[in-house]
């Protein structure tokens, strides 16, 4: 695995001699100029080991460290001071920052790349946790899970998740939003402790992300009782006005102002029941379906994947015969997976378009799509898309997902076929799709 190390430096110069050295000898390097953008780059591109000058302009060396050991995505990565600044008060100065060594300027090429192994090394063997839950991060995670795939005896992996946090989060600020994570870790060690099996495994993936792997039969009372003992906690982190409303007011990510609900759980499940699988990824992914498919209910609840790994043999009525073909279109890659996944259990087809464009590129090479299913947050674009598909295509039938009760009447006005509120059970909207075909299904 390639080992990324960030290089902080005003200084071209030396920005570009710690480049070439650090490339010559197989890492990967990414830089900054300044400590805002340090901390930016830091934040959106994690490294594994962070170089930092102490004498930039604007945020400083000692502040970024700060503001990076306060985060939670960085607090974990190595971060070496490099400065030709060597007073004992400037090494103080450094240490107190919570720099974990200090190289001085002209530096010795050998000792700063044996430094930077040394500290690499170390990080590697020391276990991951997360810094504000002390649970186990990612890395042991994956660990685990590899671990009981081995062992080949049957597990559960539980994916946990909050819905309406960032709303939670403008408007009472990260350090109340970093109480209801750590309420979140103080639920799940208490409801694991009573109605565990003994050896189950829980884990902070990041953010709002948790996991616990667990036997499949613990499933429902783990996940009944992480609903209800964390909805009765959360409660407690409202301010009474706002708890006695239910609801925040706020702008959503498109911008568009809602009332978001007091904050829930929301869990998706895959047993080695059902799933035969062999890697981590596999597991992570079909529990993210799930985790997206209990979104879309109300208030906290959790799903079960009960498909098979492997799809079922096409009946005898339906062979050679061509499959319907539906176009999915949306930016959000966690409904589309989710909706895929659906669609692929029952037989269809499946086309992903993340805009109109890139739609309107795929239905102009494929002449087989039956349905079309769009997200209402597209915007004008999509009653674009619909006036064409009246004009050129009249056969192929378009279906509206929205959020908003208002969404429908507009979707009806400009030709859609069918319209589909969230959150929504899956089976209405397999329903939709089978009423849509049988006009026209071969």
């Amino acid at each position: 695995m390639t080992t990324h190390i960030l290089v902080a430096d005003d200084e071209p110069l030396i920005r570009q001699l710690l480049v070439d050295i650090l490339k010559e000898h197989g890492y990967e390097v990414l830089t900054a100029y300044d400590g805002d953008h340090l901390v930016r780059t830091a934040q959106e591109h994690v490294p594994d080991l962070i170089l930092v000058d102490v004498m930039m302009p604007g945020v400083d060396g000692y502040e970024a460290i700060r503001q990076l050991r306060n985060d939670t995505r960085t607090s974990h990565v190595p971060m070496l001071i490099l400065t030709a600044r060597a007073t004992p008060t400037d090494v103080v100065s450094g240490f107190e920052s919570g720099a974990d060594d200090y190289i001085t300027k002209p530096f010795n090429t050998p000792e700063l790349l044996a430094r930077i192994k040394g500290h690499l090394r170390r990080a590697a063997q020391v276990p991951v946790r997360s810094p504000l839950t002390g649970l186990p991060g990612n890395v042991l995670i994956t660990e685990e899970v590899k671990y009981r795939l081995r062992r080949e005896e049957p597990f559960a992996f539980l994916y946990t998740d909050l819905d309406n946090f960032k709303s939670f989060n403008d408007t009472y600020g990260p350090a109340r939003g970093d109480r209801v994570i750590r309420l979140l870790a103080e639920v799940m060690v208490d409801v694991v402790r009573q109605y565990g099996t003994g050896e189950d495994f829980m884990g902070h993936i990041g953010g709002d992300d948790f996991a616990i792997l667990t036997t499949p039969d613990a499933v429902d009372v783990l996940c009944t009782n992480l609903i209800d003992m964390f909805d009765q906690r959360v409660r407690g982190l409202y301010d009474p006005d706002d708890l006695k409303r239910g609801y925040l007011q706020g702008v959503d990510r498109q911008g568009i102002p809602r009332r978001f609900p007091i904050i829930s759980l929301s869990i998706g499940v895959v047993t080695s029941e059902n799933r035969a699988s062999t890697n981590y990824e596999e597991i992570s992914r079909v529990a993210a379906d799930m985790k997206t498919y209990a979104k879309q209910q109300p208030g906290s609840s959790y799903a079960v994947d009960i498909r098979t790994a492997h799809p079922e043999a096409v009946p005898d009525d339906r062979r050679g015969k061509r499959l319907p073909t539906v176009l999915l279109i949306s930016s959000d890659s966690g409904l589309v997976s989710m909706l895929r996944g659906l669609l692929e259990e029952q037989g269809y087809r499946v086309l992903e378009a993340p805009g109109i464009l890139a739609a309107h590129a795929l239905l102009a090479h494929t002449s087989d799509t039956s349905v079309i299913v769009a997200d209402a947050r597209l915007g004008d674009s999509l009653w674009e898309l619909a006036a064409v598909l009246q004009a050129n295509s009249p056969v192929v039938q378009l279906i509206v997902l929205s959020t908003r009760a208002e969404d429908r009447e507009t979707s009806l006005l400009h030709g859609a076929h069918g319209y589909v509120q969230q959150p929504f059970h899956a089976q209405d909207f397999l329903d939709a799709i089978a009423r849509t075909l049988q006009p026209g299904e071969d």
